[in-house]
C-alpha cells in the first residue's frame, strides 16, 4: 500500500548557463541551457537535494526541462539516498513538473523506495510536492 509524503521545496541555489557557458539570462529567445540547483525539502521528506537540468527554451519566458536529483534525507521515519528523474515546464512564473524515483537507487533505510510525484513552484516562493511511495517493510 502506498504512502503519501508531501511538503515544501526551498531553492538554496541556483547556476543555469547556455551550452556555450553563458548565463543563461544574456541569452534571449531560442536557447539550450543545464543547470544545477541544490533545494532543501521538508515536511514528510527532511532532505536535501542536488538536481542537474537541461533546459529548452522556446523564448524566455517558457522553458521544457528534464534531470535528475540526489535526495539525502529522510522520508518518514527511515534515512538514506535516493534519484528523482524530473520532468517539468516553466511556464507563466510557474514550474509544474512530474518525478519519478528511479528503481535500484535507494540505499541505506531507503533501499528497495519506488514511487512518483508531482512538485508546483512559483517563481521566487518556496515549492510544495507531493510524492506517493513503497518501501518494503
Amino acid at each position: 500500500m502506498s504512502t503519501t509524503a508531501s511538503g515544501t521545496i526551498e531553492m538554496k541555489s541556483w547556476d543555469e548557463k547556455t551550452w556555450d557557458g553563458k548565463p543563461h539570462n544574456e541569452v534571449s529567445g531560442h536557447k539550450l541551457t543545464q543547470g544545477t540547483m541544490v533545494g532543501a525539502y521538508h515536511g514528510d521528506l527532511d532532505a536535501s537535494g542536488e538536481t542537474r537540468f537541461v533546459m529548452t527554451y522556446a523564448d524566455d519566458a517558457n522553458c521544457e526541462s528534464t534531470g535528475h536529483e540526489l535526495v539525502t534525507g529522510t522520508l518518514g521515519d527511515r534515512t538514506g539516498t535516493f534519484v528523482l528523474q524530473h520532468v517539468s515546464g516553466f511556464h507563466d512564473g510557474t514550474v509544474t513538473g512530474g518525478f519519478t524515483v528511479v528503481a535500484g537507487s535507494g540505499t541505506g533505510e531507503l533501499e528497495g523506495l519506488s514511487g512518483h510525484g508531482e512538485v508546483v513552484w512559483a517563481e521566487g516562493q518556496s515549492g510544495t510536492y507531493t510524492l506517493e511511495y513503497d518501501l518494503p517493510a
